[in-house]
C-alpha cells in the first residue's frame, strides 16, 4: 500500500510537472503573439468595413445607371439557371444595412483593441523580462483549475456507477427484506461504532451485493434477492460486514486517489489524438511517451491495491462477526452459485464486476487461455481467487 501511495505521488507529480511545460508554453506563445492577434483582428475589421462599403457604394452607382434584374430579363423563367440567378442577383442588389454588419465588426475591432491594451498593460507592469514569470504563473493556475475540475468530475462519476449498478441489480420495493438487512446492518454498524448505509434490495438471480459511496452517512448497499436466497443468516451477516469494512476503509475512495494517474494519463493520449498534422504530433509525442508508462504502472498497481483490499474486508468481516467460517462459507457459495447463475442473467454488467464480492466466472479461450487468465485475472484482476481467500480465512479458524 505504502508503494502503490509512492507510486501515485510520483505519478501525478510528474504528469502535473508535464501539464505545467505544457500550459506554460501556450501561455506564453499567447501573451507574446496576443499584439499580433490584436492587430490581426482590427486588419479583419477593416477590411470588413472597406468590403462593406465598396459594396454600397457599387451598388449606389449602378442605380443610376441600370435597374435591378438585368441578367434574369434576358433568360426565360423555364431555363435552369433562372432560379440561381435571380437569388444572387437579388442578395446583390440589396445589400445588408449598416445595423446588421456593425455588431460583428464591432465585435472582432473591440476584441483586437482589447488584446493589443492586455499586452501593452501587462508590459507596463510586469515588463518584457517577466514574460516567463507570467507565463508560469497562468500555466500553474490554468492546471490547478483543470486538476481540480478533474477531481470533481471523478468524485461525482459515483452517480453514474450507482446507476450501472442500479439497471443490473433490478432494484425493487421490498419491505420485509430490506427491513431485515437493515436490522442486520444496523447491528454491525453499531459494533463497528459507524452509521449504518441505506439498503436497497435487487430482483436480480444472481448472487450480489455491492456498496456505493465514500462515507457510510452518504452510501447504500445493494443486495439481491439471489443472495438473500443462497445464504444463511450468518453468511448474509458476513457478507454485510464485508461491504461496511469496505467503507470503513475508505476503499472507493483510495481506489479513486490511486486510478487519478491513470485518468490524468488517458487526457494526454485523448489531447494527442485530437491535434492533427505534424507539428502537434512532434510537440505531443513526448508527451505520449511520458504517459504510456504511468498508464501502464497505474494500471497495474491499482488492482494489485484492490485485491489487497478483498483480503483486509474479508479478515474485517471474519472479526465483525467473530465467524470467519460463515465469510469463508458465504464466499465458496458465492462463487459456486455466480458459476451457475450468470449465464442465465441478462442484466450482468461486466464493467461493474469490480464492485461483487466475487468475480464473475472465467470464460475460457480456445487460445492462449492460461495466458490470458493470467493477465486478467492475476495481474490486472480486482478479485483475489476465491479459493486463497478462503485459505487465508481458514487460518483465522485455526
Amino acid at each position: 500500500m505504502v508503494v502503490a501511495s509512492l507510486l501515485c505521488l510520483v505519478s501525478v507529480g510528474i504528469l502535473l510537472a508535464a501539464e505545467v511545460v505544457l500550459a506554460t508554453a501556450i501561455s506564453g506563445f499567447v501573451l507574446l503573439l496576443m499584439g499580433v492577434f490584436g492587430i490581426s483582428l482590427l486588419a479583419l475589421a477593416a477590411f470588413g468595413v472597406f468590403v462593406f462599403l465598396s459594396w454600397r457604394l457599387v451598388i449606389a452607382g449602378l442605380h443610376q445607371v441600370t435597374s435591378p434584374g438585368i441578367l434574369t430579363r434576358r433568360l426565360s423563367e423555364g431555363d435552369p439557371v433562372y432560379g440561381p440567378v435571380q437569388r444572387v442577383g437579388k442578395s446583390l442588389w440589396e445589400p445588408p444595412s449598416i445595423r446588421n454588419r456593425s455588431r460583428g465588426l464591432t465585435i472582432l475591432a473591440g476584441a483586437g483593441v482589447g488584446l493589443i491594451l492586455v499586452q501593452a498593460l501587462g508590459q507596463a507592469v510586469f515588463g518584457p523580462s517577466d514574460v516567463v514569470a507570467v507565463s508560469i504563473a497562468s500555466g500553474t493556475l490554468i492546471v490547478v483549475g483543470y486538476t481540480a475540475w478533474l477531481i470533481r468530475d471523478e468524485l461525482h462519476s459515483t452517480g453514474s456507477i450507482r446507476t450501472q449498478l442500479e439497471d443490473e441489480y433490478d432494484l425493487i420495493s421490498d419491505p420485509e427484506r430490506e427491513q431485515d438487512v437493515s436490522r442486520r446492518l444496523q447491528r454491525l454498524a453499531a459494533q463497528a461504532n459507524c452509521q449504518a448505509p441505506a439498503v436497497e434490495i435487487g430482483a436480480s438471480r444472481l448472487p450480489q451485493a455491492a456498496t456505493v459511496g465514500y462515507r457510510p452517512q452518504n452510501s447504500a448497499i445493494l443486495v439481491s434477492q439471489g443472495l438473500l436466497d443462497s445464504l444463511d443468516d450468518q453468511e448474509i451477516d458476513a457478507v454485510l460486514a464485508h461491504e461496511l469494512a469496505h467503507l470503513l476503509n475508505r476503499d472507493a475512495a483510495v481506489l479513486t486517489a490511486l486510478s487519478f494517474p491513470r485518468v490524468k494519463a488517458q487526457g494526454f493520449v485523448h489531447l494527442t489524438q485530437r491535434v492533427e498534422g505534424s507539428d502537434g504530433d512532434v510537440f505531443l509525442f513526448p508527451l505520449l511517451l511520458l504517459a504510456a508508462p504511468i498508464y501502464v504502472v497505474n494500471r497495474l498497481v491499482v488492482p494489485t491495491v484492490t485485491r489487497y483490499r478483498e483480503y483486509v474486508a474479508d479478515q474485517a468481516a471474519a472479526e465483525l462477526t467473530g465467524n470467519p467460517t460463515a465469510m469463508a462459507s458465504a464466499l465458496s457459495t458465492l462463487d459456486r452459485e455466480y458459476t451457475v447463475r450468470s449465464p442465465r442473467d441478462l442484466r450482468v454488467q461486466w464493467s461493474t464486476a469490480a464492485f461483487g464480492i466475487v468475480p464473475p466466472p472465467w470464460e475460457e479461450r480456445k487460445f492462449f487461455d492460461r495466458t490470458a487468465k493470467f493477465l486478467y485475472r492475476r495481474l490486472l484482476g480486482t478479485h483475489p481467487p476465491t479459493d486463497e481467500r478462503i485459505e487465508r480465512l481458514q487460518t483465522q479458524i485455526e
